[in-house]
């Protein structure tokens, strides 16, 4: 996201973050604030209303330059993690395409913004599209959209809160998204690392999460996000979930067979028993091992 605060430095250091992790890739943001946003707000923020007044001094004060995203690029490349951005307009595009991102994201802001994602399925490159603040027929549209453009993509679950409380988590929407037969997945804006676990048995297949280096830093998104410890046990208890549920099959591995018979009991005489009777319980005793 943005929590780099506007430091190419702080950047470098969360790539670090991710990638002793274990994370597949990271994420950043690019915005070009003078396509976005009228003249005037940009010169004077006070002119509009609250929420402009605070997010757009923020947006202007954390913005990376051009070279800046070049050298995260450059420097994922080298370190063998993949990145990825999110382009909120088009000349943010032009830039990540002139980098050469291989996966767009877009936020849940832009999942009606059909002019910016037509832009994107242009290049080719599969997208991935939050589904915060939409209703199910924003998403249904946006869905039609995209496949008569035949662009690859998915669906990340999201609510667009920051922290999101968890009874308004709604995860079992990541089922309904699946009746669009697209890869799903969740991107989670709520405290701790518990949620993601759960999204992904119930089939998300992706994970987005924020990660800062201190949450008591200022900007927007640090109070929703992890830092690095809580994001490398949530990376590490994804991997062993992944492990565990990769089968539907019950199967013995080695040591439950070995177990079996150590643990395990056999059916043994209780007393003589002559040749041709009748076996009765009281003849017969249940022990140790189970062979």
């Amino acid at each position: 996201g943005v929590n780099h605060n506007g430091s190419l430095d702080m950047a470098l250091q969360l790539v670090d973050v991710a990638l002793a992790a274990g994370a597949d890739a990271v994420k950043f943001q690019k915005r070009e604030l003078k396509d976005l946003y009228p003249i005037k707000l940009l010169d004077d923020p006070n002119t509009a209303e609250w929420a402009f007044q605070y997010m757009l001094p923020i947006l202007k004060k954390i913005e990376l330059s051009a070279d800046n995203f070049c050298q995260i690029k450059q420097y994922c490349d080298e370190r063998g993690i993949r990145f990825m951005c999110t382009p909120w307009d088009k000349s943010s595009l032009e830039l990540l395409e002139v980098i050469g991102v291989e996966v767009y994201k877009t936020s849940s802001a832009d999942l009606v913004n059909l002019p910016l994602l037509e832009q994107i399925a242009a290049t080719g490159k599969p997208m991935i599209l939050s589904t915060g603040m939409a209703t199910w027929e924003e998403i249904r549209i946006t869905v039609e959209f995209l496949k008569e453009l035949g662009v690859a993509f998915a669906l990340l679950h999201c609510v667009s809160t920051y922290p999101a409380p968890f009874e308004n988590l709604n995860l079992r929407f990541i089922e309904r998204l699946k009746q669009f037969h697209v890869p799903v997945g969740y991107s989670g804006h709520e405290r701790g690392v518990a949620m993601p676990m759960v999204a992904l048995t119930l089939g998300a297949s992706i994970i987005e999460k924020h990660i800062t280096l201190d949450r008591t830093l200022p900007g927007p998104d640090h109070p929703a996000s992890l830092e690095p410890q809580g994001f490398t046990k949530m990376v590490r208890d994804i991997r062993n979930a992944e492990q565990a549920l990769k089968m539907a099959d019950k199967t013995l591995s080695s040591m439950e067979i070995i177990n079996s018979q150590v643990l395990r009991k056999s059916l043994v005489a209780a007393r003589d028993i002559p040749a041709g009777s009748v076996i009765s319980w009281d003849m017969i005793a249940v022990k140790g091992p189970g062979k």
